[in-house]
């Protein structure tokens, strides 16, 4: 009498990560395969194309001597002469919703500038920490170099200013808050960026003021 031969008890069980052969593409699941590929090609494209397409933009709103710009809350700055113009209005050209728009940008050399406003209960430093806070959570590879630094703009606005940096860029953030509104500014651009550029975020953050909205 044969005598049965009984079943393996250390059997194989691939699991339900374990793709078939025929499933398979240099060792990869083709059914994972595209979506990878979009999102590496869309990281591509902001990592890459987007920042070359703007340099080599030429704007349709190009700022002249004696321009300013103007945001909600009587909020207006002064933009450095040809940056660009990429949202936001000049001090008069109120939009025909009677309200003027919460933030303005103006860009150069791949180096941009946006200032918005909005209610804030704190103090300029608070504000300056809530900034921090946001950009470090959307990304984890941007520091903040060093201590806040205070900054007096020409017409006596105090606020906060800090210098932050990532892999592939930097920057400076500043804070101001006065009567319950909070005003913000934050400007990026390359790590080599010119010295010059730098100078003119300087000038047009100090060039912050209050109080010019026209009736």
């Amino acid at each position: 009498m044969t005598q049965g031969v009984s079943p393996p008890t250390d059997q194989f069980d691939p699991g339900d990560r374990w793709v078939p052969v025929d499933r398979r593409w240099l060792g990869l699941d083709r059914a994972t395969l595209l979506p990878a590929v979009v999102v590496l090609a869309f990281a591509f494209v902001l990592a890459t194309v987007l920042p070359a397409v703007n340099g080599a933009v030429e704007y349709d709103d190009t700022v002249a001597a004696g321009d300013v710009m103007e945001i909600a809350g009587r909020v207006t700055f002064e933009p450095a002469t040809d940056w660009g113009i990429t949202s936001g209005v000049r001090v008069g050209d109120r939009p025909a919703t009677g309200s003027y728009p919460a933030s303005a940008t103006v860009e150069a050399d791949g180096v941009s500038l946006t200032v918005r406003t909005g209610a804030f209960s704190g103090d300029a430093r608070a504000l300056l920490e809530q900034i921090r806070d946001t950009t470090t959570a959307l990304d984890d590879n941007v520091h903040i170099d060093g201590t806040p630094t205070p900054v007096t703009t020409d017409s006596g606005e105090h606020g906060y200013v800090a210098r932050y940096a990532g892999p592939q860029f930097s920057g400076v953030i500043a804070a101001f808050v006065e009567d319950g509104r909070g005003v913000q500014v934050v400007a990026t651009g390359p790590p080599d960026t010119d010295q010059s550029r730098a100078e003119e975020i300087s000038r047009m953050i100090t060039s912050i003021d209050r109080g010019k909205e026209e009736s």
